[in-house]
Formats: C-alpha cells, structure tokens, sequence
C-alpha cells in the first residue's frame, strides 16, 4: 500500500472508531501511512479526531466524551450550463447580504485613491479587476454578486489567483475566463485653470459616466472570444447581467462540447489504430506460417545439395586411397593417411544426417490452422545455403510505363538444380 492510501473497504464508521479507540499514531502505523497523510482523509470525509488531550485523560482514569461523527457531507448539486437564464437579473436589495467576494471588493474599493480619471480600482488575488468612481461602488459590488451567485449555481468557481500581479478568474477544468467592470470614462471640457496647464496635461483628462461596462475574456483563445456591454438606454443593467452570465455559461458548454468531441475522436483513432494494429498482427501472424513453411520447403533442397556434396566428396576422397593405394608399396605414408582422415571428417560434416535432418514432426509439413495467433510457431532450422546452391533473387520488376516490358514467370524450382551435371 502506497503512503497516503487506505484500505478501499475502510468506511467512515471505521474510521471513526479506529479514531477513538487507539492514538492517532498507532491508527496511521496499523494502516501504513503517516500521520499527515491520515490528517488530510478525516479532513476529507469529515471525521472527527480527538484532541491532543484526550488521551492523557483517558490514561488519568477519565472518561472525555467523545465527538459524535458528524452526517457525511453531500455532494453539491449544480445547475446544468445549458440551464435558461432569466432575461433580466435584479440587483439586490440594500439590507440583502451580498457574495463574501462582492463584500471584498466593496471593502476594497472604499478604501483605495481615486486616480486622475476620479476611479478606484481594485487590484486583488481575490477580486476580479474593478475600476469605478465612488458613486459606483455599491452598484458594481450589488453586480458582481449577482454574476458570481448565478454562475457559481452552474459550478463555474472564481478561482483566487497565484500571483499577486493578477485578477480572480473564473475557472472550470483548465481553462480560465477574467471578468472585468469598469466605469465608461467621457471626456470633458477643461476648466480655465486647466487650460493655463500644458495641453498634454489637461486634455487626458476625463470624468465617469456613471455607466459600467463589462467584459469577459477567456484565456488561451483568440481575441474574438472576448465579449463586452455596456449600459445604454436600450440596454440597462439588469440585462447586461443577463448575458454576462450568459455568456460564461456559453463558453464552458462550448468547451465541454470540444472536449466531448475530441474525446470522441481520440477514442474513434484508438479504435482505428487497435483495429490496425490487429490487421497487422494477422498478416505477420500469417507472414510467419509463410516464412515457416518456407524454410522448411527450402531446408529440403539445401539439405538434398549437402547430401548430394557430401557422397562426391566421399566418392573423390575414395578416389585418392585407391590411387594412393596403386603404388608398388600398396600402403599409405602417414601424410595420406592423416589426409584421409581429415578430408573425411570434413566430409562428414557436409551430411545433413549428422545433424539429425530429417526429424518428420519437426521438418515436414503442419496443419497452419491449429498454430495459435501469436504463436508458439513451429520450430525451423534454416539451414545454411551450400556454396554451389547461389540464391536466387527477385526479379527486378520495371516500372509499368516502360514499353514492351514482360515480366519473367516465376521459377518452379531452382535453375542450379535444372542444370546440374550428374
């Protein structure tokens, strides 16, 4: 068992009375992980542990109540994406409590500088990114709540950031959506002390409109993802949030629907490649019955030529110790006898017989359909090729564009054993 891993088949109950019945060290050493691993499982189910204490009661003779084992936590239900959202979502009333992110970023921008376009921004990890006056701060802070409520209904989470450079962002799976509200800023006309100012000084200057605009721009994807709306007389707040919440909700289904689709593609591929890959173990399966029944064939012929090399060169060998023995003498000098010896030991080696060819279950024919897919496939000895028994090559096949091209028909047997003298 891997560190940080329990027994599949320890339930909360057991747990619970492992717990309270022995230290939690003795608990993490019987289950064979360490104790911050076992930390972080009663974390997770909700088990209660006892505190530092209460075995050193235990051992005083005192009888510490225990905690009782809470109910087991119930998964959250989430609305689908493609839930309806209402065209129009109400800003909340005054005394309504309001999202603890939105209460963030009321706190937040009540205490910040207004900037030289008189806006207060909020720059947090915690907080979406946020540029409104004064007057505004309520109605933005009212916005985000509503935003975030619906889209955390549907299990999209605002997400807190890593760096302290960066924004809270949506996130679902491994992709990432920034919001931003931000108060339309109008240029104005310079007052008269202004205008005595340098010109690049006083025309930069402008005033809020008192008319937010909101944008969402998904990471990762391409400028044209981004969506904004700003408040107009045709289209007020609450519609704005509408779609706002519309359109995150739109993204991420469309994400799921990619996602859905390439896994479907993937598992069409590995179907395609598995079913390749299946065609290609059969036409090896059956390359190797071929390549067996083959050699075999082959085997023949070549142990037929080393047979048939091996009785001349004994007729040859023969041959010389009757001449040798034609002499006067009659009797062969040492020199001819070691000869013979060893023209005859070499000539023995030439004979398919000494290495026990033909064996009939193991050099002739088999039934290719009873050899199992995959093997074990029958044995083969592949002889070496004697050296008056050349290899015959393919022919050359030429292209079928060049003219007057025939090509030659296939050898029925070897030219070697069509032309040899006997």
């Amino acid at each position: 068992m891997s560190q940080g891993e329990l027994p599949k088949e320890l339930t909360r109950e057991e747990l619970y009375e492992r717990l309270w019945s022995m230290p939690t060290t003795k608990v993490a050493a019987e289950l064979g992980i360490s104790d911050v691993a076992l930390a972080k499982r009663c974390k997770k189910l909700n088990v209660p542990k006892p505190t530092p204490g209460y075995w050193a009661k235990v051992a005083a003779g005192q009888k510490p109540e225990k905690e009782p084992l809470p109910p087991e936590p119930q998964p959250i239900k989430y609305e689908p994406l493609d839930a309806p959202v209402p065209n129009r979502l109400l800003l909340p009333d005054d005394d309504q409590d309001l999202h603890p992110v939105a209460v963030e970023l009321r706190v937040a921008l009540r205490s910040a500088t207004p900037d030289t376009e008189q806006r207060v921004k909020a720059e947090d990890k915690i907080i979406p990114r946020v540029a409104v006056s004064k007057a505004l701060i309520d109605r933005a802070a009212k916005a985000l709540h509503v935003i975030l409520t619906a889209v955390e209904a549907r299990g999209i989470p605002l997400r807190k950031s890593r760096s302290k450079y960066e924004a809270a962002y949506f996130e679902k799976g491994c992709d990432r959506s920034n919001l931003t509200i931000e108060e339309e800023v109008t240029p104005r006309e310079p007052t008269v002390q202004e205008k005595r100012r340098a010109s690049w000084q006083w025309q930069k200057f402008g005033e809020p409109s008192g008319k937010l605009t909101f944008t969402i721009n998904p990471e990762h994807h391409a400028a044209r993802s981004e969506k904004k709306w700003t408040e107009n007389e045709k289209l007020p707040l609450e519609e704005i949030l509408s779609k706002v919440v519309l359109g995150i909700c739109q993204h991420y289904l469309k994400l799921e629907k990619e996602h859905a689709e390439a896994a479907e593609r993937n598992r069409k591929a590995a179907e395609e490649y598995e079913i390749q890959q299946q065609a290609e173990r059969k036409r090896q399966h059956a390359a190797t019955l071929e390549a067996t029944a083959y050699t075999r064939s082959d085997d023949l012929l070549k142990a037929a030529e080393w047979w048939r090399l091996y009785r001349v060169t004994m007729e040859f060998i023969n041959e010389c110790e009757q001449r040798w023995r034609g002499n006067p003498a009659g009797e062969l000098t040492t020199e001819q006898q070691a000869w013979l010896t060893w023209a005859r030991e070499n000539a023995k080696a030439m004979s398919p017989l000494e290495t026990g060819y033909p064996d009939a279950a193991k050099d002739g024919p088999f039934d290719a359909t009873a050899v199992p897919f995959g093997g074990p496939y029958p044995a083969k000895r592949d002889f070496p090729r004697p050296p008056t028994m050349p290899k015959i090559p393919p022919p050359v096949q030429q292209s079928s564009y060049s003219s007057g091209y025939v090509p030659e028909p296939k050898q029925q047997y070897p030219f070697w054993l069509k032309y040899q003298r006997r």
